[in-house]
């Protein structure tokens, strides 16, 4: 009797163990899915997408103010090679120019007074500890230390040449993409005098009659 009811008690248990181990598959299962769709799981998402929106964020703030290191660079480059047409392109057309409490109409005309003015007169400028920041998706401020040393063709109506120290204050925008230059006031703490510049002479000057050149001579 007894063999008889393990038997049919066999099967029973058999399906019923069956039964617990498929509930317990689906269980598992179930309890995956509602982990993945909990708002903790949402939250957790939610954190990387925002930290790559981030490091996204500050990468392209670098990027930025590197991009204004540059266009500040060419500035001081442009004006010590004479380049004065792409000087003046370094601007946003309605820029605001204020140097030594001169204000200056455009950065054409900038560009050109100090073309006319300088001539083939060797300057050297200097920008150093850079303040940038981005204030915009297209905007940004920044604070140059300066140095110049600026002379002038030498004559009796010449402005004085000077070495000179102080700040640029200045806005800059992207305009397609591009930094320009927005606005410019220079400020100066100390100008020291510098002689002017003298105009090398011509070879062919150097020679007169009373002292021929050594082609000549050796002729």
């Amino acid at each position: 009797m007894h063999n008889q009811e393990s038997r049919k008690v066999a099967p029973w248990y058999s399906r019923v163990a069956g039964t617990a181990a498929a509930a317990a598959v689906l269980v598992a299962g179930g309890a995956s899915v509602v982990a993945l769709n909990s708002p903790s799981a949402g939250a957790q998402d939610q954190s990387v997408s925002a930290s790559s929106h981030s490091l996204s964020a500050r990468v392209e703030r670098l990027e930025d103010i590197e991009e204004i290191h540059q266009l500040k660079a060419r500035y001081f480059r442009f004006v010590d090679e004479k380049k004065h047409d792409q000087l003046a392109a370094l601007f946003t057309p309605n820029a605001k120019l204020v140097t030594d409490g001169i204000e200056w109409k455009s950065p054409q005309e900038f560009a050109s007074t100090i073309r006319d003015l300088t001539g083939k007169a060797p300057s050297a400028h200097q920008g150093a500890m850079p303040e940038i920041k981005i204030t915009g998706h297209n905007t940004a401020t920044g604070i140059w230390s300066m140095e110049d040393l600026l002379t002038f063709p030498d004559g009796p109506n010449a402005p004085e040449g000077h070495h000179g120290y102080g700040q640029y204050h200045e806005t800059y925008r992207k305009v397609h993409g591009k930094w320009l230059i927005d606005s410019v006031l220079l400020t100066r703490f100390r100008m020291d005098p510098l002689e002017n510049w003298t105009p090398p002479k011509d070879a062919a000057s150097e020679a007169t009659p009373s002292e021929p050149s050594k082609a000549a001579a050796d002729n």
